[in-house]
């Protein structure tokens, strides 16, 4: 015999995670600071990118309209104010993409909570159908009286 309201925490548990399965499944796979570490990785290469990619165009721009008057001097200019500006947005960048990930790992925890409570309500469900289910003589003593 089917149990109605098992199919129904059953159904409702898949769409859980079919719907939110990817934000937590990272989570179960990495602890907190690996993860976060994992993504200040990521923002560093990426930043990096967006910066050289930002910063050779403005070079270039540079480069093109005041090529008559270049002189060490403004190349070495252009090259200490990239260095210093890379540093400035590549610390803030970083940080911000950290606590972006902190805060992901933390929602994802939750719903890891979440899910293992209504595997726990489930586990429940099935341990007192068997209960039902067992003949009179195996069940337990208190269970009789």
């Amino acid at each position: 015999m089917i149990n109605e309201e098992r199919v129904k925490h059953m159904t409702s548990m898949a769409i859980f995670e079919k719907e939110l399965g990817p934000e937590y499944q990272p989570m179960l796979r990495y602890s907190k600071k690996e993860y976060i570490a994992l993504h200040g990785w990521g923002g560093f290469l990426a930043g990096t990118v967006f910066f050289a990619v930002i910063y050779v165009g403005i070079v270039l721009y540079i480069a093109g309209n005041v090529l008559e008057n270049i002189t060490t001097m403004y190349i070495l200019l252009m090259i200490l104010i990239g260095l210093l500006a890379y540093a400035l947005y590549i610390i803030v960048h970083v940080h911000n993409t950290r606590r972006r990930a902190a805060k992901q790992y933390r929602m994802g925890k939750r719903l890891i909570k979440e899910l293992a409570a209504k595997y726990s309500k489930l586990n429940l469900m099935y341990e007192d159908e068997a209960q039902q289910t067992k003949p009179l003589l195996a069940r337990n003593k208190e269970e009789i009286f």
